[in-house]
């Protein structure tokens, strides 16, 4: 890359790896480094890692980055820069990781929750490219969403827009890591699949995992169909309520769920016509991701180049 190309540092901290990349305009990943998250050590033993990282993936490359931004997966404060709390990986909470990147590299660096830098990757660059406003949901571990409103973040009033997988849609439900009971995610995540089916199990042996769930859907297994089936439908009806309340352009979802593809994707469909408005259920296209596991690293280098203005 020449030294006049205007790119970015996108780093993803994910509670398995944590991924840096250095990143075009155009959303081409430059050159990237990934290892190991050193998960139960929290951000004390995270950041020499992405500081180390950083150091070498530009040292992979002539690049000079306008910013470096940074993907988290908990609830972030973007106006403060800080990590309220991480439901999924200890050590986290109100933490202000950019603040001692800025310092270590001399350049601005810019805090955005993971699913925030994810949507927007996709919206710039991925399956919903093209689109002005666009509701993404991940869907993994646990479940986040971005909304994008004109091509950008929409972080509302309190940096908490897009925090989907904690609306609750069953208050007698099972109870969450956020501490209430019934939210999306405690119902459509791949823990949930996984949860669903132990509760379900009759077969010999050990219980598949929400992985494995998901495998045998792919392979057909009528068991497996049920269970993806059940948090598809929960899925659908979630999506029917935001749809009604915002009306976007699309829906993508990613994670490691939607990549069952149709086994997962065509119950969400079926539900959401089902729930929502006959106007947006036959004019909103919910697409799976495509731009996979690199969408949060290529979305928060985006978040960096938007956030620095252009020379």
């Amino acid at each position: 890359m020449s030294q006049e190309a205007r790119c970015a540092v996108g780093v993803d901290v994910g509670g398995t790896r944590t991924s840096v990349a250095v990143v075009s305009e155009a959303g081409t990943i430059v050159c990237l480094r990934r290892e190991v998250t050193p998960r139960e050590a929290g951000a004390e033993a995270t950041l020499p890692l992405i500081c180390r990282l950083i150091r070498e993936t530009l040292a992979g490359t002539d690049a000079c980055p306008v910013g470096i931004g940074v993907g988290f997966g908990g609830p972030v404060d973007y106006g403060a820069q800080r990590v309220r709390r991480s439901n999924h990986a200890p050590g986290w909470s109100d933490t202000e990781p950019t603040r001692r990147l800025g310092k270590e590299f001399g350049l601005p660096a810019w805090l955005e929750n993971d699913a925030n830098a994810g949507g927007l990757a996709e919206v710039l660059y991925g399956a919903a490219r093209g689109a002005q406003d666009a509701l993404y949901v991940n869907v993994g571990t646990g479940v986040g969403g971005a909304v994008i409103l004109r091509g950008r973040v929409h972080h509302g009033a309190h940096s908490n827009a897009g925090e989907f997988g904690h609306m609750v849609i069953d208050p007698l439900g099972p109870p969450c890591p956020c501490g209430r009971r019934g939210c999306v995610e405690v119902l459509c995540s791949g823990d949930a699949i996984g949860r669903m089916a132990r509760e379900s199990w009759a077969g010999e042996g050990p219980c598949p995992g929400g992985r494995g769930v998901g495998e045998l859907a792919v392979a057909g297994d009528r068991w497996a169909l049920d269970i993806v089936g059940r948090a598809a439908a929960e899925m659908g009806r979630a999506i029917s309520i935001a749809c009604n309340l915002w009306d976007p352009d699309v829906v993508v979802l990613g994670g490691g769920v939607p990549e069952m593809g149709e086994a997962y994707l065509a119950p969400v469909r079926e539900s959401f016509a089902r729930h929502a408005m006959d106007c947006i259920a036959h004019a909103t296209p919910i697409l799976g991701a495509c731009l996979g596991y690199d969408a949060g690293v290529i979305g928060a280098a985006a978040v960096a180049m938007q956030a620095s203005p252009q020379q």
